[in-house]
């Protein structure tokens, strides 16, 4: 992989000329979350209000026992001290922690301590404001400089005075990082090889054979979805037909199907999707249900992943299943590499088309008048990211009167998940997911 695939940007940016966040504002590192397996691992750093950030890497240095490491800069942000406190512990193979703490006066700095080079992405979401930081342990750390400001770039420091230590901060990760604890080593290499190939052994098993699939309810928790003009809840029905789809998939013995939540609970975008990654899922479905506020609206549609969308409609439902405004996609650049959804996005765009085909001819076999809005594209935060074929379905408008109460009948909802189900299993049969049992 050429170093110069792996330049980033941001996925969101502040206007030309306005800075995300300045010195005394009211951005903070309040949590760092870590999802991973053992080639690949997401990290998420949750700032609450929008801050500039910048990213680089710095090779391992053998000689002062040093390992490779990624790191994220963030001016004029502030730190909880429980993090500068206690770094993230991963020690998969992949990384070995995550620590963060005070470059400077001015900016803080968050480290990701490798156990190898590593390729890798990084994009920000929004409400909240997070940085994500999707690490690939198949690849390798790019050479060039990969900057992603949000807002005026931040000044690299010089090679001496990145080595400085931490300034006013308790922890040393503040500069640049100094090894892990010894109390707590990284596993030898030999013994590490040693529990992937058990891993994998596990996984050649009949058992891991199976198509991996994983079914996302969407919304979930503190996060009801669309809401009908009687009080019906998106999160409930998607919840209802991914239960439907798993039992469906899972009687055939072909799929280990799993889901991103089987009750109401709320999970993060990025979650969602980190998920998926971590089990390597060979296909990810997200379920939703879409909303108008032009109450005859109605239709199914299924969408994959891109820049933008075609029209305002699009932009709108995406800004709603996002959780942001529309203002804040009109200007987006995803940046989908071969690393990630690049590389699937041929078999995304034929699965979603194969889905959504598949829920029409399910559902009108029984219930009459139902449009078929097709395949669409547009910049859902869940799919960013995704390693695998991933599709999101809109299965009816819970904003349409007739279309809510066909969303309360239990065979309707059967229906959208027949379509489903009969979907992934065309799609499997014709050798498509030959790779699922990597």
């Amino acid at each position: 992989m050429s170093a110069a695939a792996l330049l980033l940007v941001p996925l969101l940016s502040p206007a030309s000329g306005e800075s995300a966040s300045r010195p005394g504002g009211t951005a903070r590192v309040s949590e760092i979350l870590a999802w991973t397996s053992e080639v690949y691992t997401r990290v998420a750093i949750y700032t609450g209000d929008e801050v500039a950030w910048r990213v680089d890497t710095v090779r391992a240095d053998p000689k002062r026992g040093l390992p490779p490491r990624i790191f994220v800069d963030l001016p004029g942000a502030g730190i909880r001290d429980e993090i500068l406190r206690k770094p993230v512990e991963v020690r998969n193979g992949l990384l070995r922690q995550v620590r963060a703490g005070r470059f400077n006066r001015d900016v803080v700095r968050v480290v990701i301590d490798l156990e190898r080079e590593s390729a890798y992405r990084v994009f920000a979401l929004d409400n909240p404001f997070r940085i994500v930081v999707d690490i690939d342990g198949e690849g390798e750390i790019p050479v060039l400089r990969a900057e992603a400001a949000s807002g005026p770039p931040v000044p690299a420091a010089p090679a001496a005075e990145a080595t400085a230590p931490a300034v006013a901060a308790p922890d040393p990760g503040a500069g640049e990082p100094s090894p892990p604890p010894a109390a707590a080593p990284a596993p030898p290499a030999a013994e590490a090889r040693a529990e992937r190939e058990a891993q994998r052994s596990a996984e050649s098993s009949p058992r891991h054979h199976r198509v991996r699939v994983m079914i996302d309810p969407g919304h979930g928790g503190k996060d009801s979805g669309a809401i009908g003009p009687t009080g019906l809840k998106e999160k409930d029905v998607v919840l209802a037909v991914g239960r439907l789809v798993r039992e469906k998939l899972a009687r055939t013995g072909e799929y280990d199907v799993r889901m991103t939540r089987d009750t109401d609970v709320f999970i993060p975008l990025e979650e969602r999707t980190a998920m998926a990654n971590k089990a390597r899922a060979a296909v990810f479905v997200s379920l939703h249900i879409n909303a108008s506020p032009n109450r005859r609206a109605e239709g199914i549609s299924t969408y994959v992943l891109s820049r933008g969308a075609a029209n305002r409609e699009d932009l709108e439902l995406a800004a709603r299943e996002n959780g942001v405004p529309v203002r804040k996609l009109s200007g987006v650049k995803f940046i989908i590499d071969d690393m990630f959804t690049g590389a699937r996005k041929n078999e995304s765009l034929r699965l979603a088309k194969t889905v959504n085909d598949s829920i029409v001819r399910n559902v009108s076999a029984r219930f009459s008048g139902v449009q078929n809005l097709g395949l669409k594209q547009a910049p859902f935060y869940v799919l960013v990211g995704a390693r695998m074929t991933a599709v999101l379905v809109e299965s009816s408008f819970i904003s349409n009167g007739r279309e809510e109460a066909r969303l309360r009948d239990l065979e309707y909802l059967e229906r959208i998940a027949d379509g489903v189900v009969d979907a992934v299993r065309y799609y499997g049969q014709n050798g498509i997911l030959a790779r699922s049992g990597d």
